[in-house]
């Protein structure tokens, strides 16, 4: 999963733990706002329907595809943090911070040698005034020299073998720019080009992605505060997917509500009427598909999460997806144990997704869940990637969010469905 913003708690997110074979035998085989538009001929030259609706074949970003969902049309968008929600990481940059539970000095010592590091890196690392060590385990400050001193390959094989074991939400939520996305993070224009050189020496590789762990050294080396805001928020872009249904004078809506009208907590009898008044509309018009989500997951689509306060529930990927018909959020779903039971005994596995609510789950080689979305329609889930307040709720393709999660070997992607369902 991605990364966690400073400030937060150094805790990573729920990570469940069963094997394929184990969910077999425990029952496996078991916008914002509307975006409605309305409108009738006024003129004979004014462009019809199907002009109005077509996808332009240069534009990558805008597809439609019919299925038992209705007309879907989609559009790629991009989503930033608000500069509001900006704070410690901009205006006052802490330094880096790295925790090692439970071991001595020593032990940091050898993890590091057989991670890379020449005897030279270990010895800057673990420079006295920056280690301290007491009955807890040692903390290390690295300086900020030292973190720009490794090289790509050295940098990679640290930062992922440090990955999940909690020594730093960076390392354990790292920036991750799938494909190609980082050229255009390189070609902002609101980068100045000697920050985008700093970016450039902290980013490593991991399979087909680039990753950034190293972002409070990235902020403590910008000098100003306002290069600072621009960098963070173009590190912060989301691709997403803003959604709608294409309602026609012949659209079927009973067909559509035989998909969307299933699922639990929502109420097709609400939207129904705002559809029969667009087929009434001589060229029809475009429903958010905002309106056929669950309260859950239309309170929060889009959006971006304050920062946790003492006692909030972790707002990860599985606290979303299971809570996504909920009318009041279910924190158990905090709990992996309970969260995995819960699978056990209200889910089964399925080949492939065809019903909104389906869940889509990756699961890396040591057979634990890394990530959970709800599938909606076509090839588009809704999701939340991390648990922290950098990430927001919003609708990938499957493919998008499967390049987000990058890992040597692949992970597996399993369905699942309720036994209700």
């Amino acid at each position: 999963m991605k990364k966690s913003k400073q400030g937060e708690s150094a805790r990573p997110g729920n990570v469940f733990q069963f094997t394929l074979a184990g969910l077999v035998v425990f029952s496996l085989a078991l916008l914002a706002g509307s975006s409605a538009i309305a409108y009738k001929l006024a003129a004979a030259n004014q462009p019809k329907l199907a002009d109005a609706f077509a996808v332009d074949p240069k534009d990558k970003t805008r597809s439609i595809h019919v299925g038992p969902w209705g007309e879907l049309v989609t559009r790629d968008i991009e989503l930033e943090r608000p500069a509001e929600f900006l704070t410690e990481e901009v205006s006052k940059p802490v330094p880096e911070t790295w925790l090692f539970a439970n071991m001595k000095p020593d032990d940091v010592k050898a993890l590091l040698s057989r991670n890379g590091l020449t005897v030279a890196q270990v010895a800057a690392a673990l420079a006295p005034e920056a280690v301290h060590a007491d009955a807890s385990g040692t903390t290390l400050v690295p300086a900020t020299d030292f973190l720009f001193s490794l090289d790509a390959a050295t940098r990679s094989k640290l930062s992922l073998s440090l990955a999940g074991t909690g020594v730093n939400l960076y390392l354990d939520y790292p920036f991750i720019f799938p494909g190609g996305t980082i050229d255009s993070i390189y070609a902002d224009s609101r980068l100045q080009p000697d920050d985008v050189a700093l970016l450039k020496r902290l980013v490593y590789a991991n399979g087909n992605a680039w990753q950034l762990s190293d972002y409070p050294a990235l902020m403590s080396r910008i000098p100003t505060v306002d290069r600072r805001v621009a960098m963070a928020k173009v590190l912060s872009r989301q691709s997403a997917v803003f959604a709608g249904l294409v309602i026609r004078p012949d659209t079927d809506i009973d067909k559509i509500a035989a998909y969307w009208g299933n699922v639990p907590n929502v109420r097709f009898t609400d939207v129904r009427p705002l559809m029969e008044a667009l087929k009434q509309v001589p060229e029809g018009g475009n429903l958010s598909l905002f309106y056929l989500l669950p309260k859950f997951a239309r309170d929060r689509l889009y959006t971006f999460p304050l920062p946790n306060q003492p006692g909030d529930p972790i707002m990860d990927c599985h606290w979303s997806t299971f809570n996504f018909s909920s009318e009041t959020p279910d924190n158990r779903f905090n709990n992996p144990d309970f969260a995995v039971d819960y699978i056990r005994k209200n889910y089964y596995q399925i080949s492939a997704p065809s019903l909104c609510g389906d869940i889509l789950l990756l699961m890396n080689n040591r057979n634990e869940v890394k990530h959970s979305a709800v599938f909606l329609a076509d090839d588009l889930v809704f999701t939340k990637n991390g648990n922290n307040y950098r990430q927001p709720w919003m609708i990938m393709h499957i493919p998008d969010l499967l390049a987000t999660y990058p890992a040597t070997p692949p992970m597996q992607v399993v369905y699942m469905r309720l036994k209700s369902n």
